[in-house]
C-alpha cells in the first residue's frame, strides 16, 4: 500500500486551533481512491466518525469494519489507515486531541487515573462506537456537537470532551482488562516503559525490563501484552522502526548506519521488520517521502 498526500507516516500536521491542543477535520473521498485514509500515526488520540460510505479500518494489525454513523476511538501512538469496502463515496469527521487537553500531566492524580491507561500505544482500548448502546450514543451525540462547534468555542469543546471521556472511561476503559485495570497496569509498568523508550537503541533483555517492575519474565510478558496489545519484543521493534523513520527523512545517513543507531544489528532483519510494519522497505520509504534516491 502506498501512502497518498502526506509527507511522512508520523503526522506532522499541527492538531491545534488557535491555542487549543485539538483539531477537527472533515474529509470527502471519492470511490477508487485508495487508501481512503493514509497510513500514519500521531501522539494524540482520535475519534474518527464515518458520516457516509463503508470502510475497513486498520489499527496496527487489527481490522474494524466501519459503517456510516459509526465511530472508532484510536489511542495515541498507533499506526492506522482505512480502505474502501463499498462503491459509494466516503465522508468522515475526525476529532484529534492531545491528552493534555483533558487533564494536565501536572495534575498527577487525574492524569494517572484517567489518561495513563491509554498512553502506551494501547491497542486493546481501540473500540468502535455505534448508537446500539446508550453510552456509545452519548459519545456520538457529543461528537456531533463538537463537529458543529465554532473553532472559538474551546471551553465548550473541552466540556464535551470531558463528557466523552467520562463515558469511555466508565463503560470501556476500566472494564477492558478484567480483574487487572489498565490504570494499575500502567502504573505497574510505567518504569519499564520509560526505560525502554530511553534505551531502545541498546540490546535490551526481557530479564532487564522485568526486573524494573519487578515481575517474573512470564508475568511481565502477560502484563505488558494486556496493556499494549503487543509482546515486549514486538513493541520494542516497532518503537525502533518508528524512531528510524525520522532519521530516514531528516538525515543523509546510510540505511545501515540508521539501523545500527536504532538498535538493529542486522540490516537484513531491519529491512524485513520495516517492510512488515510500514508496507515498504526503508529505502522505498525514504524515496517516497523525500524524493531521495535509494541507498
Amino acid at each position: 500500500m502506498k501512502p497518498a498526500n502526506h509527507s511522512e507516516f508520523y503526522e506532522t500536521i499541527s492538531h491545534t486551533t488557535a491555542s487549543a491542543p485539538y483539531s477537527i477535520h472533515c474529509t470527502h473521498v471519492l470511490p477508487g481512491f485508495e487508501p481512503a485514509l493514509y497510513l500514519h500515526w500521531h501522539t494524540e488520540m482520535e475519534f474518527f466518525l464515518l458520516d457516509e460510505g463503508e470502510l475497513c479500518f486498520h489499527i496496527e494489525d487489527k481490522t474494524y469494519p466501519l459503517h456510516a454513523g459509526e465511530c472508532i476511538f484510536i489511542p495515541p501512538g498507533l499506526l492506522h489507515y482505512a480502505n474502501h469496502t463499498g462503491t459509494a463515496p466516503v465522508s468522515f469527521h475526525a476529532f484529534v486531541l492531545s491528552p493534555g487537553f483533558l487533564f494536565s500531566s501536572f495534575d498527577t492524580r487525574l492524569y494517572n487515573t484517567y489518561l495513563l491507561p491509554v498512553m502506551h500505544n494501547n491497542l486493546p482500548l481501540a473500540v468502535t462506537l455505534s448508537d446500539s448502546a446508550g453510552w456509545q450514543n452519548d459519545i456520538l451525540r457529543c461528537l456531533q456537537l463538537i463537529f458543529a462547534a465554532s473553532e472559538q468555542d474551546e471551553l465548550y469543546v473541552r466540556g464535551l470532551s470531558l463528557l466523552i471521556w467520562n463515558r469511555l472511561y466508565q463503560y470501556h476503559i476500566i472494564n477492558s482488562e478484567g480483574q487487572k485495570t489498565p490504570h494499575s497496569l500502567s502504573e505497574q509498568l510505567a518504569k519499564a516503559l520509560s526505560y525502554l523508550h530511553e534505551n531502545y537503541s541498546r540490546n535490551l533483555t526481557l530479564s532487564e525490563l522485568a526486573a524494573l517492575v519487578p515481575l517474573s519474565e512470564a508475568q511481565f510478558c502477560r502484563s505488558f501484552k494486556r496493556l499494549t496489545g503487543m509482546t515486549p519484543f514486538r513493541y520494542l521493534n516497532r518503537y525502533r522502526i518508528l524512531q528510524s523513520c525520522s532519521s530516514l527523512l531528516h538525515t543523509d545517513d546510510k540505511i545501515t548506519e540508521i539501523a545500527l543507531t536504532n538498535g538493529f544489528n542486522n540490516i537484513s532483519y531491519y529491512n524485513r521488520a520495516f517492510l512488515q510494519l510500514m508496507n515498504m522497505t526503508p529505502s522505498e520509504y525514504r524515496k517516497t517521502m523525500t524524493g531521495a534516491p535509494h541507498d
